[in-house]
């Protein structure tokens, strides 16, 4: 009897110790998946059946994260190029054609923003400079494109040149300020009301609308639309950048 109690009593504490053990690793991995998420863009296209088989495509056929980065740049210079042609020199159909391609273009760009980060991630080919091309291809693409809008205007508004320069300057200070959080050990956020999803989608709505739009419309819907991203970012830069200082005094 008493080597059948002994018995018990060491069969229960190592099932809870082997119970304890499997809570602490689960800890451990769910703290090291959360670290390695906590800087990277929440999109949810992510989870799809398409970009999951588009990302295995792409990895078989030997692309690589750095590269579909800096392919997103051509995406966002052609877009830019059909923007500014359509606002500036196209009339009727032809315009109407710049117009949705230009829209096309932007999601293009968008979608290698999100292949490049599934390819690094899910397909285990992350790159030591890997956060060098994710970073800066972005900035230089949203330069792009917002430049792109803001000459092909200047025909209609003379100071539309500088508000396609200020909306640049502000898409990038969003950035800017995003990963100066994470510079100082923080979480990086992408809230908005204006990051770059935001910009992007407002832009290629503006332009299937504007397609389908008399001409004048068109144009004021963009330069209305510049305004939106300038006081969006802005205000999106001084968000993000009181919630770095809240987490810095509270020892986030």
């Amino acid at each position: 009897m008493k080597y059948k109690i002994n018995l018990y009593v060491f069969s229960y504490s190592h099932f809870e110790q082997i119970v304890l053990c499997y809570i602490h690793l689960t800890r451990f991995f769910t703290k090291k998946m959360n670290n390695q998420d906590k800087n990277r863009r929440p999109i949810k296209a992510r989870q799809t059946n398409w970009a999951t088989k588009c990302s295995r495509y792409l990895q078989q056929k030997g692309a690589t994260p750095n590269g579909i980065s800096v392919f997103s740049i051509i995406f966002a210079l052609l877009a830019s190029l059909l923007l500014f042609f359509a606002l500036s020199y196209s009339h009727g159909l032809l315009r109407s054609f710049l117009l949705i391609f230009g829209a096309l273009m932007i999601q293009g760009r968008l979608i290698c923003n999100l292949l490049d980060g599934m390819v690094a991630v899910e397909g285990g080919m992350k790159s030591p400079v890997g956060a060098v091309y994710n970073e800066l291809p972005d900035r230089i693409a949203d330069t792009l494109i917002i430049l792109g809008v803001g000459y092909g205007l200047s025909a209609d508004f003379s100071m539309a040149i500088t508000l396609g320069w200020i909306g640049a300057f502000f898409a990038v200070m969003t950035a800017y300020v995003r990963v100066l959080g994470g510079s100082c050990g923080l979480d990086q956020h992408f809230t908005g009301p204006m990051a770059k999803q935001h910009r992007m989608a407002l832009l290629t709505s503006v332009a299937v609308i504007a397609a389908l739009i008399p001409n004048l419309w068109g144009i004021w819907l963009f330069f209305i639309a510049l305004w939106i991203i300038i006081l969006g970012s802005t205000l999106t830069t001084i968000f993000r950048t009181r919630r770095i200082l809240r987490d810095l005094a509270q020892g986030a």
